[in-house]
């Protein structure tokens, strides 16, 4: 059975797609086969990020209606080998029940599927999560997105998934110690999530996602989701953020 991620956030704009896209890649280059699926109805971004949009046929929509085959509408990206997408429709709204079926019919041949859904509070599309499903919140330290990451936890927690855990995302240590935003402590206490990553805030990330290009390798963004995903696959990497 492939292990289902759930990526997710209390407010737009904190780089939601972007940790998804780079943990799949992560995850793929430790030896892992990935599924991309983007739930983000109307607004998806994926197929941009990975530079498939201009070959994009079929999407989500089109597999939940039984129009096409999921081979159909999968897309293999050639930025990271081993990591495919399934694009979320241009317009229109996903159907629960149609995911909830998509979810249960999917091949064994992929390690990781990693749902990226949209932004803000739960809706019907969580009810069609299975409970073995593992979520990601994503948050920045400003206080807005903890506190709505905090409520996007309690929310999702009612749906009883195997675990909810939470990444801090555009960390900038300078700012913290200046006070301008949450330090991790506080982002901790304030959003009530168990911690899995601090990944830095980072021009590289920038530049890969204007030019569509890999994100360089050992830079400290890339280190820092190399380390995100060692800890899903169970290593013990200490979480060490004195220095990003």
């Amino acid at each position: 059975m492939s292990r289902l991620i759930a990526v997710t956030s209390g407010k737009g704009g904190v780089g939601k797609s972007t940790v998804a896209l780079h943990l799949a890649a992560s995850l793929s280059r430790q030896g892992n086969s990935v599924l991309l699926v983007d739930l983000d109805a109307g607004m998806r971004c994926l197929d941009l990020l990975l530079g498939l949009s201009d070959s994009l046929v079929f999407d989500l929509s089109d597999v939940i209606k039984g129009e096409k085959n999921l081979e159909e509408a999968v897309m293999p990206s050639k930025l990271y080998p081993g990591v495919s997408l399934v694009a979320a429709p241009l317009s229109g709204k996903i159907n629960p029940n149609g995911l909830k079926a998509f979810l249960e019919s999917l091949p064994e041949k992929y390690d990781f599927v990693i749902l990226d859904f949209p932004a803000g509070c739960v809706d019907e599309l969580y009810e069609a999560l299975p409970k073995y499903t593992e979520v990601l919140v994503v948050c920045n330290a400003d206080a807005v997105s903890v506190r709505d990451a905090g409520l996007m936890g309690k929310d999702i927690e009612k749906l009883k998934p195997l675990s909810i855990r939470l990444v801090l995302n555009r960390a900038d240590i300078s700012y913290m110690k200046k006070g301008f935003t949450a330090n991790i402590d506080e982002v901790i206490d304030r959003s009530g999530l168990r911690l899995i990553a601090v990944i830095p805030q980072s021009p590289d990330i920038y530049y890969a996602a204007c030019t569509t290009t890999a994100l360089p390798n050992r830079t400290k963004a890339q280190r820092a989701f190399e380390r995100l995903a060692r800890r899903i696959l169970g290593y013990d990497i200490p979480l060490k953020y004195k220095k990003l």
